[in-house]
């Protein structure tokens, strides 16, 4: 199968100087983690959940207001992209080599993006077992911990979300999109002389407390269905309400290897 089978031909850009609270604001409204960033009709760049929450808590940043930044101060520049008529195999190996999450499929032009949400949707027959491909150990939070420890252990460990746990029991779920939308929202209620509060802002506070949970035994294609189903990119997996480990969108596409 080729990436033009699956591939999504209408992109989300924004361009380089848009606010960036415009960029979390379309992301919401499209459902989407990242946008291609343009110049005019030139793609620079994109940008991504995981750039802006980098933005925001950095110290050069950090006082800022996301209305008074722009895209281009989150962006990144080095862009990796795909034929149309690459193999999926080639696609999820590329994003698997990069940590990339997205290839834009460019011949001479700009013609669709490629993510790993497109790369789950052939995969949702797979008879393997969950256990085979997850990813031990988790990397979990307390519902009292800080918001800004759970944006360091995302970006250190390059994770998109974190189990939040209580009394050893998985108590939710916390993302990049929850923590880069709370980040800005609170930056935006706050005045210059509160900013720095947002270090007291708690994992409880933001957190989803719905958490879907599957078993060793839930098979990949099952896994990936629920996903799909409920955008999804990643999902706590349990033995006898135990945590034992996490599955990934990025675990699943390993099946492509």
């Amino acid at each position: 199968m080729k990436v033009d089978e699956i591939m999504a031909e209408e992109v989300v850009t924004i361009h380089k100087d848009r606010k960036l609270s415009d960029a979390i604001d379309t992301m919401e409204k499209h459902r989407v983690s990242r946008l291609l960033v343009v110049n005019g009709s030139e793609l620079i760049g994109i940008i991504t959940e995981r750039d802006i929450l980098d933005t925001l808590g950095s110290g050069k940043h950090g006082n800022v207001l996301p209305s008074r930044l722009h895209v281009s101060s989150a962006i990144s520049k080095n862009l990796i992209t795909i034929n149309r008529k690459a193999d999926l195999k080639e696609a999820a190996e590329l994003m698997l080599k990069m940590n990339i999450r997205s290839l834009p499929v460019v011949n001479s032009q700009l013609e669709g993006i490629v993510t790993t949400t497109d790369l789950l949707k052939p995969l949702t027959d797979s008879s393997v077992y969950v256990k085979e491909i997850m990813s031990t150990p988790v990397i979990t939070v307390l519902i009292t911990d800080r918001v800004v420890h759970a944006r360091r252990l995302m970006l250190d460990n390059n994770v998109g979300r974190l189990i939040v746990v209580e009394d050893f029991n998985i108590a939710g779920i916390i993302t990049q999109r929850q923590l880069g939308r709370a980040m800005a929202a609170f930056k935006k209620n706050a005045d210059s002389h509160q900013a720095n509060r947002i270090r007291n802002l708690l994992v409880e506070d933001v957190m989803s407390q719905n958490v879907i949970t599957i078993t060793e035994d839930t098979t990949a294609g099952e896994a990936a269905k629920i996903m799909l189903d409920n955008v999804f990119s990643g999902l706590p997996v349990v033995r006898e309400k135990t945590l034992v480990g996490i599955v990934t969108k990025k675990d699943i596409i390993k099946l492509y290897q």
